[in-house]
């Protein structure tokens, strides 16, 4: 490529580089976005500092890695260069995304030609969930990057004849994809297969081994390192089986789902998988065995219903087509509407899907630079990546891989329909219509999945309560209420926040909303009588016997078991003058608990009282 065509190449990649930059700017101090104890993103910061502190093994961790470990490397990698700073971390995942853009436009000229490589690298570089999660320390940050690198060296090494070296090269780069991403390693026999029916077995037999080399040497580190920390022949991480049935088995969505037993975190998971595999097994299970244990039921739940299973499988493979989010930990629908950065990156998968559709069938039907058989090499990544998605559960996260191919092919799409119209080519056009509508249809059509859009606005709502800002908090609480699919949960937890930062005017009033949709939750009328009690008792100390006494009535009624409640109320009528009612509550609260002190001190002290019931 000469240095004239490859300049708007270049210039269109430091674009992706300022826009990169601009979201990463925008999101980096994001209260919601740092690691914190739960997330997905607090167990790979966590993990990475342990590796910058110098256990690069994790031998701390003495089972084979429960996560893909080539983030933690990664991350760990950065922390240990820069003295800790995510920030770094943040920006060098900038970088690799406009890497990937400037790849994805190197592929599609050689795919397509050299008018592909702008628009299909500026595909890539405006899809905003790609933007998003390259902001964010998870491991999806590298995802893409991976894909073009490994699809990149692929097209590079189907030019011409096939060579070991360049198929070495695709191989490792593979390999290394797969400790970010295990479910994309599968896609090497798919390849080699194709492989061998464009090239035939003899010319495509030393390629063929030295791709298989090559990926080999790229997943050696994670199996090197759980063998020899952990004794077990784990390939790269050991949660591949739950995953499985999380998204088969009763109950299954398509979508991530709760284990009954097990957290929803890493963490959670690593600790509680074992413990629940252990419990239904019986006996002592190693890491192969617990993910085998539960690869075992979600076979069987597909062996024995089929029919559900294929309705299943069909579902999450037009999950993983939709533009439609499923969003894991953040939800980028949320963060675009707060970051006006993120609204200029307009492309998503309801324009990919089908443009990149349509110029992976030009490719194949010979419209593009590589004969037809090797174009199906290439191509086959997008179908088989789907189905391996969509054979354990989807998230967003999950399908950014799919959008480094169809970004490429898009871009290749966008200049030979262009090609055709010009020359009234009306068969090709015909061919393209057939193929982008259906798939327009799948990407646009409503699925009906949650966003994750109310749960981030209630975490905002949640953060606000902590920083202080009850006002702007109960704002967008009453703003989000009518939308949110569980108002009465929302105003409960907003309710509890409150109850805990202390604000608890604002907590009686949110928590009596919540029960008001939700009547006779227990928890909610825990928590409201708690906060009703120490209101009470505030108003106690302030002379408020009035306010007090209403206070504490209404925790007696919400949680008839709290005997401290009945002891004050009792108090504070006594105070009032209220003795018959006094001695009647301090009895039943020494009934709720023999042996209560305050209230035996209480009793004896109205006891002595005189018996007109009032004060002397």
């Amino acid at each position: 490529m000469s240095s004239r065509r490859s300049l708007p190449l270049l210039v269109t990649t430091l674009v992706v580089l300022a826009a990169r930059g601009a979201v990463v700017s925008a999101l980096g101090d994001h209260p919601l976005l740092q690691p914190g104890d739960g997330l997905d993103t607090g167990a790979y910061v966590d993990l990475a500092r342990r590796v910058a502190a110098g256990d690069v093994l994790l031998r701390v961790l003495p089972e084979p890695f429960f996560v893909s470990p080539l983030y933690v490397w990664f991350l760990g990698a950065v922390l240990a260069v820069t003295g800790g700073s995510l920030k770094a971390a943040l920006a060098l995942q900038a970088v690799l995304g406009a890497l990937a853009a400037w790849l994805a436009g190197d592929a599609a000229r050689r795919l397509y030609g050299d008018r592909a490589a702008v628009p299909a690298a500026a595909l890539l570089g405006l899809t905003g969930v790609v933007a998003f999660h390259e902001a964010v320390l998870l491991q999806a940050a590298l995802d893409p990057f991976l894909a073009a690198l490994t699809l990149g060296l692929l097209v590079r090494a189907l030019e011409g004849e096939p060579r070991p070296r360049p198929f070495l090269l695709v191989g490792l780069s593979l390999g290394v994809f797969a400790m970010n991403r295990p479910n994309v390693l599968p896609w090497a026999a798919v390849a080699l297969a194709l492989l061998v029916v464009a090239r035939g077995l003899r010319p495509a037999l030393r390629p063929a081994v030295a791709f298989l080399l090559g990926a080999a040497l790229g997943v050696a580190p994670a199996a090197l390192r759980n063998l020899a920390v952990s004794g077990e022949p784990v390939l790269v991480s050991s949660h591949g089986g739950l995953n499985l049935l999380v998204g088969n088995g009763p109950g299954a969505d398509g979508t991530y789902r709760w284990i009954e037993g097990i957290t929803p975190s890493i963490a959670g998971q690593a600790a509680d998988s074992r413990r629940v595999a252990e419990a239904e097994t019986g006996r002592a299970l190693t890491a192969r065995e617990v993910s085998a244990h539960f690869a075992g039921k979600a076979r069987a739940w597909i062996s024995e219903n089929p029919g559900d299973a294929a309705r299943l499988l069909a579902r999450k493979v037009w999950y993983v087509l939709s533009g439609d989010e499923a969003p894991l930990n953040f939800s980028h629908p949320w963060y675009r509407r707060e970051a006006p950065v993120l609204k200029l990156l307009a492309v998503g998968p309801g324009l990919l899907v089908p443009l990149g559709g349509v110029g992976l069938l030009l490719a194949i039907a010979g419209a593009g630079r590589l004969p037809r058989r090797d174009a199906a090499v290439w191509a086959s990544f997008v179908p088989a990546y789907v189905l391996l998605v969509a054979a354990f559960f989807v998230a967003t996260r999950y399908r950014l891989p799919l959008y480094v191919p169809l970004a490429t092919a898009g871009g290749g799409a966008l200049v030979l329909l262009l090609d055709a119209v010009r020359a009234r080519a009306r068969r090709r056009l015909t061919l393209a219509a057939a193929v982008a509508v259906p798939l327009a249809l799948a990407a646009l059509w409503p699925t009906g999945l949650d966003d994750g859009s109310a749960e981030e606005e209630t975490q905002w709502v949640l953060h606000l309560v902590g920083a202080g800002d009850v006002q702007e908090a109960a704002r967008r609480a009453a703003a989000l209420a009518p939308a949110h699919p569980q108002p009465g949960v929302l105003w409960f937890r907003v309710g509890q926040a409150l109850a805990q930062a202390g604000r608890l005017d604002a907590a009686i009033e949110a928590l009596g909303r919540s029960l008001s949709i939700d009547a006779g939750q227990v928890e909610t009328e825990r928590i409201l009588a708690a906060a009703h009690e120490r209101r009470g008792l505030e108003r106690t100390l302030a002379g408020d016997r009035a306010g007090a006494a209403a206070d504490l009535e209404a925790a007696v009624r919400l949680d008839p078991s709290n005997a401290p409640a009945r002891v004050n109320l009792a108090a504070v009528l006594a105070e009032k003058g209220d003795l018959g009612r006094a001695r009647t509550l301090a009895g039943e609260a020494l009934a709720l608990r023999p042996g209560y002190d305050k209230a035996e001190a209480l009793l004896r002290a109205l006891s002595a009282a005189p018996p007109s019931g009032r004060r002397p």
